[in-house]
């Protein structure tokens, strides 16, 4: 027989009507960065077409290194793989001691993916000043993109804790939209790291 909470509902009722709000607001959040990064497409763009006195790209103006902008997406894809491993653990009630450690791993990935892209944007070696529109408006989206990793993985850090404590377990709803909230903002570095490093 199912436990009546105060507010009249079951405790099963209430688990899934907040896993189900969780998810909903994770969207919701993800709608509205897309909203951010279809803003600073456009503003490349617009930028790249015009050339405003050919100030987009001038010369000796060069891309982020390579190497290390493809190193600072392995990061994050690993993360992505752990956190989709962990959600599919929990969402079939499989939590075991794996769970704790993909957990672990999820979360150095995903410091390892603030460091790296950290330490890639010392690495533009540009003058912002005079570096033209195409050094400004990439360097900006990095920003953005370095903003919302850190931002996700702060919001791991906690699910880890709290799951590794046993003080606030994780349940598949959190993993679902933790995992969400990874994969768009590793598919849009991704698509980042190709427009900055071949639309020049």
């Amino acid at each position: 027989m199912s436990e009546v909470s105060p507010t009249g509902l079951t405790v099963v009722d209430e688990v899934e009507g907040g896993g189900r709000t969780l998810v909903f607001t994770s969207r919701l959040f993800m709608a509205a960065n897309t909203t951010l990064q279809l803003s600073l497409l456009f503003a490349f763009l617009y930028l790249r077409a015009n050339n405003f006195g050919g100030m987009w790209h001038p010369s000796g103006i060069g891309t982020p290194p390579q190497v290390l902008a493809i190193i600072s997406l392995v990061f994050p894809v690993i993360t992505l793989l752990a956190l989709w491993a962990v959600w599919n653990a929990v969402s079939k009630a499989r939590v075991s001691n794996a769970v704790s450690g993909l957990l672990w791993l999820a979360l150095v990935a995903a410091v390892l993916t603030g460091a790296v892209r950290i330490l890639l944007m010392y690495q533009f070696n540009w003058e912002l000043d005079s570096a033209g529109t195409y050094a400004a408006i990439s360097t900006l989206w990095y920003a953005v993109m370095l903003g919302e990793f850190i931002l996700v993985g702060l919001w791991l850090l906690s699910l880890v804790m709290g799951h590794v404590r046993g003080t606030d377990r994780l349940s598949a709803s959190h993993a679902r939209a933790i995992l969400d909230q990874w994969a768009y903002i590793t598919g849009v570095s991704i698509v980042v790291y190709l427009l900055v490093q071949y639309v020049k």
